[in-house]
């Protein structure tokens, strides 16, 4: 989380969303807004995936991989290494918070990185030049993420995360829990250092409860006590809801996700399989949608051609045009250049003679082809208009 904003290839970060052009730069490829379709696809695929992982293996997610709870863990480790410092009663908690401070404002920075560079970052902080919109956007981040890991930390789970509360319509009766067996209850010695030791502050024994998160801080603590005694701990993790609930046979709610699953991975690798790496739009220009030259009997059209280069190299691009017989194609340079990463916006003009239009609206199509790469091309449709008089009111 700390570190993936500095990774770079070619250029760019490895992951950051840049807000000012709305692409999201992902591992060398640039995802522009307009193929926003593939955000939803991934969300899709987390959103299923994490569906499955916990009718398969419960919460693990909550107690090992949740950014909510790994940072309540390095909370709780930074209130063991200021008292490292002092045993002041006032010193102690004053350096604690300090600590929180410092750490919230690295968590709030690494977040902020995912949408400017932190090499800019650095940068403007160096030269006392940091963004209103970044300064701020750091400073409220800061205070959130200080007021959550000093005062909420595993509350959060248990009343706010929506995810606790769906939970139990996830689970089935082969679902990876933690629980107390309940066919060893007369071997507790009530020590409970169970309860001691959650950060949730439940009882276990009571069996499965919302906020549990299955860190498993409880199966350790009754270890610790249990092998004094040379018995295995009475916590532990168990197929169903404590005991032996499990059931055999299918798990209908565990094919079913799996074959969202599976079925939303397939589209998401074909689309990026079929992706190109460039894209053009073709618009007439309204303001002169059609005039008379000065070559009796030719007609031209004005169009605005915008290039997107979605890739991190440049690329040559040659455009033609068919649909008319015989049109000719005006424009300043063919092919085109377009740097890495951008947009380019052309004028160009379609000159036809009269003769050769039946309609008063035909179809014209433009191709774009890469010089080098003759298999990528695309094709445009666009209007070519001509008007039945000219603006002496002579027939054309």
């Amino acid at each position: 989380m700390l570190g993936l904003p500095f990774v770079r290839i070619g250029g760019e970060s490895a992951l950051r969303f840049d807000v000012p052009s709305l692409k999201l730069y992902f591992f060398g490829s640039v995802i522009w807004i307009s193929e926003a379709y593939f955000f939803l696809l991934v969300f899709l695929l987390f959103f299923i995936g994490i569906m499955l992982f916990t009718v398969l293996y419960g919460r693990i997610w909550c107690g090992w991989m949740c950014p909510q709870t790994v940072l309540s863990d390095f909370s709780r480790r930074i209130e063991r290494i200021s008292s490292w410092f002092s045993s002041h009663p006032v010193l102690r908690p004053a350096m604690s918070q300090a600590l929180l401070v410092l750490f919230s404002a690295i968590i709030a920075a690494s977040l902020i990185w995912y949408f400017v560079s932190p090499y800019e970052m650095f940068a403007d902080i160096a030269l006392l030049s940091l963004g209103p919109w970044t300064f701020w956007s750091w400073a409220l981040f800061t205070g959130l993420i200080y007021l959550n890991l000093a005062f909420v930390r595993q509350k959060f789970c248990g009343s706010v995360c929506p995810y606790a509360r769906l939970q139990s319509a996830f689970f089935d009766d082969k679902t990876l829990t933690i629980a107390f067996d309940p066919s060893r209850a007369d071997e507790c010695r009530g020590c409970e250092a169970c309860v001691r030791s959650c950060p949730a502050g439940i009882d276990i024994r009571q069996g499965l409860q919302v906020e549990c998160i299955n860190c498993a801080e409880c199966i350790d603590s009754c270890a610790r006590q249990t092998e004094r005694h040379k018995k295995k701990p009475l916590v532990g993790y168990f197929r169903g809801m404590g005991g032996d609930a499990a059931q055999r046979g299918p798990r209908p709610r565990v094919i079913g996700l799996s074959l969202s699953f599976a079925v939303i991975a397939v589209l998401l690798s074909y689309q990026v399989h079929v992706r190109i790496p460039v894209d053009y739009w073709v618009v007439r220009d309204e303001a002169q949608a059609y005039h008379q030259v000065g070559v009796k009997g030719k007609m031209l059209n004005a169009y605005s051609l915008f290039i997107e280069n979605r890739s991190l190299q440049s690329g040559s691009y040659r455009l033609s045009i068919s649909g008319i017989k015989d049109a000719e194609l005006v424009m300043p340079l063919n092919p085109v250049l377009v740097p890495p990463n951008s947009m380019v916006k052309i004028n160009v003009y379609v000159l036809a003679q009269r003769r050769n239009l039946v309609y008063r609206v035909t179809r014209l199509r433009f191709m774009l082809e890469h010089t080098e790469a003759h298999e990528l091309r695309i094709t445009r449709e666009a209007t070519f208009i001509y008007s039945n008089r000219s603006d002496r009111g002579l027939e054309i």
